[in-house]
């Protein structure tokens, strides 16, 4: 499937006049649906009512968009548009430019209306290599398509005003001239008019959790992609599997490579799936998830979200301590999930509209940190086996060392800086030592073994294709003597002259 329009949605946050938002590609799968209203907080009852498709913008050159009340009515329409033939295409671009050319930049058009325009195409004629008036008088008059002019003899043929014939045929037929094609709109005629109820034909792809494009194992050139591959959709059982196998040459599934990998849950990308030997694995994982209810399912993409899942034995294993977390979907950033903290603990009487006018990012962070809760797309998860409502003191903010590296300043801890710790507009790396400790070492996203610490910078680093950065003397760590919190520091401003307690270095004033 080809993006054929994006839609975004919007649902009111519970408290105040906020939004959760999401954008969805259309068509999806019903899991890229589930996902995108996971995200807007659409399960969540209490704002269900404010769930809105803000904008759904088509192809449409006039930038008009197009309005509907369902995302499976655009769905619908996306599917449909996405089904045209190539010549169908251009028929329907130039039917809804003829509809629509006449509307103000800021009108909307109604999904159905759009809906109906790719029914009955085929009623529509098509006119090659004709895109002026003059063309297209020039083809009526030799066609023989007006017996005004059947019997005008040849030598008069060049007096003919073509150009103004061409108008006239073109206004008759609410003609457009599309590229190189001439379209007849006024031939159009919808055989069934959609009503806004009928749907496509379930595919094996709307309802798969993972989908991959297989095919046997070639034996000579491993960049080649045989025109035998077929589209396998998990859950599937093993013998399905192995009867397509078969299908293709290969005795088993596991024989087979895949060329192509589609996955309904987003945090698990094709390069987390090594090779075929796993396919049991990720069947299985497939399964797994579509036994969870529509909550469970985000949890399980927020537990995926905040344990950096990379691989698939990771993935499986956070679907199996999925249950040693706790999860608010109600709370978009730390913010929100501060007041449902203090509303958590506060006496039931209490008004809580006494919440929606503080703003306390910094005590917010500080909660999260002292929590080891993490903000996620899909909301707050606790650390493993802990709480989201346990009652903490208010301790001080850790600080860390301003050091200068590979050309910018950053904080350093020798220990390992949890995501939670990081307030926004930050970027957390890890420092693997070397054989002269962190002289020789690397900076990476993670670091699991010969870690050396955690560094916090303002702009990312780009790792290239390496995946790490190496360190040398003139990059390694720079310590300046100066502590700070992390919050402290996204807050600073080291482009210019500030305090004495800082002195310059390698061309920074810091």
């Amino acid at each position: 499937m080809s993006t054929q329009m994006t839609i975004e949605l919007s649902a009111e946050k519970p408290r105040k006049h906020e939004f959760y938002r999401a954008t969805l590609d259309l068509p999806a799968t019903d899991l890229q649906i589930e996902d995108a209203l996971s995200k807007a907080r659409f399960q969540n009852e209490s704002s269900k009512k404010y769930i809105d498709i803000e904008e759904a913008i088509l192809f449409d050159p006039s930038h008009l968009s197009v309005t509907a009340d369902d995302i499976h009515m655009l769905n619908y329409l996306a599917k449909r548009l996405d089904s045209l033939s190539e010549e169908d295409e251009i028929k329907f671009e130039a039917l809804y430019y003829a509809r629509t050319r006449g509307m103000k930049e800021d009108e909307q058009i109604q999904v159905g209306s759009v809906t109906n325009m790719t029914f009955g195409l085929n009623m529509i004629p098509l006119a090659v290599n004709i895109g002026t008036d003059y063309e297209l008088g020039r083809f009526v008059v030799e066609n023989d398509f007006d017996e005004r002019f059947e019997n005008v003899p040849d030598a008069a043929l060049s007096y003919l005003d073509y150009k103004s014939i061409g108008k006239e045929f073109r206004e008759r037929d609410d003609g457009v001239f599309y590229g190189k094609y001439y379209v007849p709109t006024r031939y159009h005629e919808p055989d069934n008019l959609y009503d806004g109820t009928r749907v496509l034909p379930e595919s094996p792809s709307d309802s798969a959790v993972f989908s991959l494009l297989v095919a046997k194992a070639p034996e000579d050139d491993p960049d080649e992609v045989p025109d035998s591959a077929h589209w396998l959709h998990l859950p599937e059982s093993k013998d399905e599997m192995n009867a397509l196998a078969k299908q293709l040459g290969a005795s088993q599934i596991e024989d087979c490579v895949f060329y192509d990998f589609k996955s309904g849950i987003p945090q698990f990308e094709g390069n987390m799936l090594k090779s075929m030997r796993d396919i049991n694995k990720l069947n299985e994982l497939a399964l797994n998830y579509l036994t969870l209810s529509a909550e469970e399912r985000t949890m399980f993409k927020a537990v995926m979200e905040r344990r950096h899942v990379t691989t698939l034995d990771s993935a499986i294993a956070a679907f199996r301590s999925l249950y040693d977390y706790e999860f608010s979907l109600d709370a978009g950033n730390s913010d929100d999930f501060f007041k449902e903290y203090l509303a958590h603990h506060l006496p039931t009487n209490f008004d809580t509209r006494w919440l929606d006018g503080i703003r306390s990012d910094i005590d917010a962070d500080r909660l999260l940190q002292q929590l080891g809760a993490e903000v996620t797309s899909y909301g707050i998860v606790s650390k493993q086996h802990g709480s989201l409502f346990a009652l903490t003191g208010y301790d001080e903010l850790e600080e860390y060392e301003l050091i200068e590296v590979c050309g910018q300043p950053a904080l350093f801890s020798d220990t390992r800086i949890p995501d939670s710790a990081v307030p926004e507009g930050l970027y957390r790396y890890d420092l693997r030592c070397g054989e002269d400790d962190l002289l020789d070492g690397t900076i990476e996203p993670y670091v699991y073994v010969n870690h050396g610490g955690s560094i916090l910078v303002q702009q990312p680093f780009e790792f290239g294709e390496d995946g790490y950065i190496q360190l040398d003397e003139d990059s390694s760590p720079n310590f300046i003597g100066v502590e700070m919190t992390a919050e402290e520091f996204a807050g600073r401003d080291f482009t210019e002259d500030i305090d004495d307690d800082f002195a310059p270095i390698g061309g920074m004033n810091l």
